[in-house]
C-alpha cells in the first residue's frame, strides 16, 4: 500500500487522517515537532518542518504526503506558508507521487482581503507548479466549531455576527480526511476540490438543527457588532481573533460558497454529512 507522510498528524483533522490510512492498510509516518508525541498505529518521525533541510529528512522514502498546513505561534499565517513551501519542495526533492493538501474554499482567488484565505493561494499555485503529483482539498467553516457554542445551543441561542438568513460554507471535518483516504487510493487528481455541505448552511439553520435535536426551541439571535468585538470572546490568541474576525467580515461582504458537486463525482459514494446529522450524531449524541 506504500507509505504515507502525514504532516498535523495529532490535529483534528490529520490524527483522522492518520485513522483512516492505518485501516486501509497504509504505513503511516506520522510527523510532529513534539518529540513526545504518540499517533497509533503510525511511526511518529519528529522534525520541525519551518526548517527545510528537516522537511526533506521527513519525507525520504514516502509515498505520498497528506499537508494540513499548521496556524500556529505568534505568526500562525507565516508559519503556515513556510512550512507549506519547505515540504512540497521536500516532496519535490524526495520524488514524492502524490500530495494532497487542504487549504481552504476561496483559496483560489487571491485578494479577496480575507488573510487566511489569501495566504493559501500562493501554497495552492506551488504546489500545482511543483510538477508533483496533487489533489487539493478546499473545506470551508467548519461544523466542529459549535462546540465551543453548545452551551448556547443548550440554553436555547445561537449567536452569529450576521442576518440569520445568511449563507456561507460548512465542512464535517471528517469529511476532509475520508476524502484524503480515499484519494491517495485513486491517486493524483491534478485538480482542486471544493468539500462542504451543498448550498451551504445559515444560523436560522444551526437553530432549527439544534432544535430538533435537543427537543426544545432553540433561537437564532444576530450580533449586530463588529466582527472584532464578536470573536473576543473565542479561547484563540489575538493575532487568531484578528484572523477570524476578517474572515467573518468576508463572509458578511460576499456570498462564501464553493462548487461541491465535483467530488462527489470524482468519489464514488462520497456525500457531506449534514447539518442535522452532526448535531444528532456528534454534538447532542447523549443528549
Amino acid at each position: 500500500m506504500g507509505t504515507i507522510a502525514v504532516v498535523g498528524a495529532t490535529g483534528t483533522i490529520g490524527s483522522r487522517v492518520v485513522a483512516g490510512l492505518v485501516a486501509q492498510g497504509y504505513n503511516v509516518r506520522a510527523i510532529s515537532r513534539n518529540p513526545d508525541a504518540v499517533v497509533e498505529g503510525a511511526e511518529t518521525f519528529t522534525a520541525d518542518l519551518t526548517d527545510a533541510d528537516q522537511a526533506v529528512a521527513a519525507l525520504a522514502d514516502v509515498d505520498g504526503v497528506y499537508l494540513t498546513p499548521p496556524e500556529s505561534g505568534d505568526d500562525p499565517l507565516g508559519m503556515e506558508a513556510a512550512v507549506s513551501y519547505n515540504v512540497i519542495d521536500a516532496a519535490v526533492k524526495n520524488g514524492v507521487d502524490h500530495v494532497v493538501m487542504h487549504t481552504a474554499v476561496g483559496a483560489n482567488l487571491g485578494d479577496t482581503g480575507a488573510r487566511v484565505l489569501d495566504n493559501k493561494t500562493g501554497i495552492e499555485q506551488a504546489l500545482v507548479n511543483s510538477g508533483v503529483g496533487y489533489t487539493i482539498l478546499r473545506p470551508a467553516w467548519y461544523l466542529q466549531n459549535l462546540w465551543g457554542a453548545r452551551d448556547y445551543l443548550e440554553q436555547g441561542v445561537v449567536s452569529m455576527p450576521w442576518a440569520g438568513d445568511m449563507v456561507w460554507a460548512a465542512t464535517d471535518v471528517g469529511d476532509v480526511a475520508t476524502a484524503a483516504v480515499a484519494f491517495f487510493g485513486s491517486g493524483p487528481t491534478g485538480r482542486a476540490f471544493d468539500v462542504h455541505i451543498p448550498g451551504g448552511i445559515t444560523g436560522q439553520q444551526i437553530a432549527e438543527a439544534a432544535s430538533a435535536a435537543l427537543g426544545r426551541e432553540v433561537h437564532y439571535h444576530e450580533a449586530e457588532i463588529p466582527t472584532r468585538e464578536y470573536v473576543e470572546g473565542f479561547p484563540l490568541s489575538d493575532v487568531h481573533k484578528d484572523i477570524y474576525a476578517g474572515l467573518f467580515d468576508y463572509f458578511r461582504s460576499t456570498t462564501y460558497l464553493g462548487d461541491p458537486e465535483p467530488i462527489t463525482e470524482e468519489l464514488d459514494g462520497f456525500e457531506p454529512r449534514g447539518l442535522d446529522e452532526f448535531m444528532s450524531g456528534e454534538l447532542f449524541a447523549a443528549s
